[in-house]
Formats: structure tokens, C-alpha cells, sequence
């Protein structure tokens, strides 16, 4: 029996040739057609990233695993806003309430829970309050040192240039940084190495009563930031900087810091409301 012209795989020329092909195949073969709802009944289906029902911050009480599960996920993203991000201090209020409420809810959970739902969760609230702990007594840390270059930010004039380059360093230990202090006359130009996270620089302290720092030092300064390959180059002093030297840190990785920019970091350092009148009892 002769086949059909237009069911020839030969013959198929327009979009319609694959689906020609293989009707001509199920043909030859005596193979039935599949089911059509096969494909038009397969429901697509979407992976959940969570497990954990949400955690309701008004609710007074957690009621079920799912619950605890996402009391925790928000504890662990909470103690990282409020100990690596920076705050007002009332978002620091907000934030400190909310991380004490949960804590209480899940203590109550898993006092009630038990102990193959109570052993693993127990170990995770230990591990977020030793986190706790160790970022309140940074905080605490870096508040002592802020209020220690504040207090020789009143004294600048009268410091020794050993002494300012203490201050430096405490205030930039109050920033977050990790300071070690190098001087003598092997330091290359470099007072203090800084390391925070990923990125490394050098400061270069310079202690003037008068005068201005030109673009030569801070050319010189440059090779240093290069021979120890730091990200970047802190150059610092009680005076100020020349027309020239501005515009030569501008296509380099320099930052100049001169007497109100020490006022500015200092502030920055004491944070949110340092030099602003104390709020009121009642806010």
C-alpha cells in the first residue's frame, strides 16, 4: 500500500516536519500514540528553599518544630544585623527586644520539647548567645577605645607625635579595624598595618603643627602602599593637605585624613548621636 505524499518524511519542507516525521514512524510501526493529557496534566512543581513555618514576633508562644525552626532562622539573621551592620540607636533597641523575645520563646519550647527535638536546637541557642556575647563585648571594646581618642581629640595639640600615632591607632581600632603598630626606622613610611576582612592597608601618621603635606610625600607614600601590597594607604595628620596632593590621591588608592576628618571618624566611631543632645527618658 502506497503512502500517503503528505505523510512522506521526504516531503516535509514547513515547521511541521518533525512532528510529521514521527507520526509517519508511529505508522510504520504500529505504534500507538501516546496519551495526550500526559504531558498537559503534569503540574509544574516548585522546590521549597524553606522548611521552617514563619516566625511571628507578636505570637507569645512557639507551638510546633516548624515554628522553632523559624525562630531560629530569625535569631541568626537578627544577631547579624544588630552585630554587623551599623545602627541608630533605636534600631539597635528594636533589635536587642526582638533578640531577647525569641530566645525566651525558644527556651520555653524546648523546655517542654523533647530530648531528640531539644539536643540539636539546644546546641544551635548556645552557639547564637556565645555569638551574642562576643559581639556585645567587641562592642563594648571598640566604645572604651572610641572614648579614648575622643578624650585625646580634645588633647590633639598637646600630643607628641608618639602619642598621636597611639591615638590613630586606637581610633582606627574603634572603627573595626585590626591595628598593629609597626614604627622604628624599618616601617618603609608605614606607622600601623590594618586588616579587616579581606582587605589590608598601611597608615602613615604625620604629626604637623604647621605646615601642609605636599603631593612628594605622598608619592613616596605610594611606593610603600605598592612594596607591601596593601589594598590601601591611610595617610594622616594634624595639619592639612596641599591643592596638589588632593589631586594626586584622586586616581590612587590614598586616603587623606587631616584634622576634621579626625573629628568626623572619632564621631563616627562613638556612633549614631555622639555629639548630639541625650534623647528623652520617655523615648
Amino acid at each position: 500500500m502506497e503512502e500517503p505524499q503528505q505523510g512522506h518524511p521526504g516531503e516535509c519542507l514547513g515547521p511541521q516536519c518533525a512532528g510529521m516525521i514521527l507520526d509517519w514512524l508511529r505508522a510504520r510501526a504500529g505504534a500507538a500514540p501516546p496519551p495526550a493529557s500526559t504531558a498537559s496534566t503534569a503540574a509544574p512543581r516548585q522546590g521549597l528553599l524553606w522548611t521552617a513555618s514563619p516566625y511571628s514576633e507578636e505570637s507569645p508562644r512557639i507551638a510546633s518544630a516548624a515554628e522553632l525552626a523559624g525562630a531560629l532562622e530569625h535569631l541568626q539573621y537578627a544577631v547579624y544585623r544588630r552585630f554587623e551592620n551599623t545602627l541608630t540607636r533605636a534600631e539597635r533597641i528594636r533589635l536587642d527586644n526582638s533578640i531577647e523575645n525569641a530566645l525566651f520563646k525558644v527556651d520555653r519550647y524546648l523546655h517542654r520539647a523533647g530530648d531528640a527535638e531539644r539536643t540539636p536546637a539546644a546546641a544551635e541557642v548556645e552557639a547564637l548567645r556565645a555569638t551574642i556575647r562576643e559581639g556585645r563585648e567587641k562592642a563594648e571594646r571598640m566604645r572604651t577605645q572610641a572614648r579614648r581618642a575622643e578624650l585625646k581629640l580634645a588633647q590633639l595639640t598637646s600630643l607628641s607625635p608618639e602619642t598621636f600615632e597611639e591615638f590613630v591607632a586606637e581610633l582606627f581600632e574603634a572603627l573595626g579595624y585590626d591595628v598593629e603598630q609597626t614604627g622604628g626606622s624599618g616601617d618603609e613610611g608605614a606607622d600601623l598595618r590594618l586588616r579587616r576582612k579581606d582587605m589590608v592597608a598601611i597608615v602613615q601618621c604625620k604629626y604637623h603643627k604647621r605646615g601642609v603635606v605636599g603631593s612628594p610625600e605622598l608619592q613616596k607614600f605610594l611606593g610603600t602602599v605598592h612594596h607591601t601590597r596593601s589594598h590601601k594607604g591611610f595617610f594622616v595628620t594634624t595639619s592639612s593637605f596641599s591643592l596638589a596632593a588632593e589631586k594626586f590621591v584622586a586616581e590612587h588608592p590614598i586616603e587623606l585624613i587631616d584634622g576634621p576628618r579626625l573629628v568626623e571618624l572619632v564621631q563616627h566611631a562613638m556612633g549614631p548621636g555622639a555629639r548630639r543632645e541625650p534623647l528623652p527618658a520617655w523615648f
